[in-house]
């Protein structure tokens, strides 16, 4: 016992110095920001967390979350499990982060478009619309701090966007990482697949909590995430709208994935990209696997210092679900290093 309280003692002393401050809750500012996107008539919404004492921004401790295809930033990356989200985790150990809605998704204005049958026309919100949301919220962030760079941390189609833009603004990048990124695709996609998309699409919340781990065995599928946890964030997803059965997002995305990754061709070149990137994956993600990953990891030829990580029992979805902190860690850890 004396030998464990002495191991124990020698390791708080020998930890680094972030791994020891954990602010409370009741020490970290939530903000609600909107402001106008690059194209009129759409107003971008962006949440903000910080330490309440928040002195001397920095690249280093500034964050920004991109959501992927489905999903909207806000109600993913800061839904509270036990009391945690994403960026809470981030934000009470001294991080200035943000969620963005790109248009179409979340708090975020939406196309006229998407008010109108989806039949017949264009996907809406493709890769290109969605960079100029991100690059504007980039800028947005850094006149709002007085900073020349920050952290871009990307999820599915969010990793495609931040490597692009990091690709194209790489003086705006202080590290990357890229979680669950898309890359080729084994199986192609047909000709006709983009034809039948539609503006818009509506995926059912019954449909996501049933696809959930689907393929794996019981026992796993049903540790994956607590019962109160998954009812939570399909209650965010819904916007608290009681009886709302359906997320409505634009096929944009799906279509520029079908014309890139489903067809064989990178939407991006990871060659280009020279700020530290980190790839991280979770073990049972049948959308991304971790080919994948480590087909884009072994691209990265460019960067300063790359990683991968792959976290033992998770989906697509690991962010939400029980090793979710090993996400977290694992993330935090690579922010810190050589700051």
């Amino acid at each position: 016992m004396l030998r464990l309280v002495i191991f124990l003692f020698a390791f708080l002393v020998t930890a680094p110095a972030w791994a020891q401050k954990v602010l409370p809750p009741s020490a970290i500012v939530t903000e609600n920001l909107e402001f106008d996107a690059r194209d009129d008539g759409i107003r971008l919404h962006l949440r903000n967390k910080h330490p309440d004492e928040y002195y001397g921004a920095k690249a280093e401790t500034t964050v920004l979350f991109l959501h992927g295809a489905t999903f909207p930033g806000i109600s993913t990356f800061d839904l509270p499990i036990n009391g945690v989200s994403w960026m809470d985790y981030l934000a009470r150990r001294g991080y200035d982060v943000y969620a963005l809605d790109i248009r179409g998704y979340g708090a975020s204005g939406k196309p006229a478009e998407m008010n109108q049958p989806a039949e017949g026309k264009p996907p809406l919100v493709d890769s290109e619309a969605a960079l100029r949301d991100v690059s504007k919220t980039v800028e947005y962030i850094l006149s709002r701090r007085g900073l020349d760079k920050l952290t871009i941390v990307g999820w599915s189609w969010g990793a495609t966007l931040a490597g692009t833009y990091a690709t194209n603004a790489s003086n705006k990048i202080n590290k990357l990482v890229l979680y669950a990124p898309p890359w080729l695709s084994d199986e192609p996609a047909p000709p006709e697949a983009i034809k039948e998309l539609g503006a818009w699409r509506a995926v059912p919340l019954f449909q996501i909590s049933r696809r959930w781990g689907q393929n794996l065995p019981d026992k796993e599928r049903k540790e994956l995430i607590a019962d109160d946890a998954k009812k939570a964030w399909l209650a965010a997803l819904s916007g608290g709208v009681e009886g709302e059965q359906s997320l409505k997002v634009p096929n944009g995305a799906v279509a520029d994935a079908l014309r890139t990754w489903g067809a064989g061709t990178p939407a991006w070149k990871p060659e280009r990209i020279s700020a530290p990137t980190l790839v991280i994956q979770g073990e049972w993600d049948v959308d991304t696997p971790p080919a994948m990953g480590l087909s884009l990891f072994a691209h990265l030829t460019g960067t300063s210092a790359r990683r991968y990580v792959l976290i033992g029992e998770g989906t697509h979805l690991l962010l939400l679900e029980k090793n979710r902190h090993q996400l977290f860690q694992a993330v935090h850890g690579f922010l810190e290093e050589h700051r």
